[in-house]
């Protein structure tokens, strides 16, 4: 078993996470992530190819679509991002069949397992609720009770 440094797994999330969101390269995990890769989602499982479906859903649907990452740190095998992302839904997009027209901004925090210099297992928090309100989705308060 290789042994990465923690700099260099912090390294390695960073720029294949910049590259597939910022730029559109989701061949950019390619490298960077194991073949049985999984993540761990409060929106279903995917594996590599999934997340890429999903990175192109909401890229195609979010034409100014930026994600910066406000926080890095790692331990043992395990790197925490923290990141912010946003845009203008402009078209279909993963959350919407139709576009809304509205901005969005939404933090999430995701855990990466690395296991033989590859991401292996990624676990996503992300504010799907606060996107689905800011998009119109859903009403942003709940109905009053009567």
């Amino acid at each position: 078993m290789s042994v990465t440094s923690m700099e260099e797994q912090i390294e390695i999330v960073r720029e294949s996470e910049l590259e597939a969101w910022n730029e559109g390269n989701v061949d950019a995990f390619d490298d960077v992530y194991a073949s049985d890769y999984v993540m761990r989602d409060t929106m279903g499982d995917r594996d590599l190819a999934g997340v890429k479906e999903m990175v192109e859903a909401v890229r195609s649907g979010t034409s100014d679509l930026e994600i910066r990452i406000d926080d890095a740190f790692g331990h043992e095998d395990r790197v925490v991002m923290r990141y912010t992302m946003g845009g203008t839904n402009t078209g279909p997009s993963f959350l919407t069949e139709e576009p809304t027209g509205n901005s969005w901004e939404a933090s999430g925090i995701a855990i990466y397992r690395f296991e033989d210099r590859k991401v292996a297992e990624q676990w996503n928090n992300f504010d799907y609720l606060g996107v689905m309100q800011q998009l119109g989705l859903i009403p942003a308060r709940p109905a009053e009770a009567g």
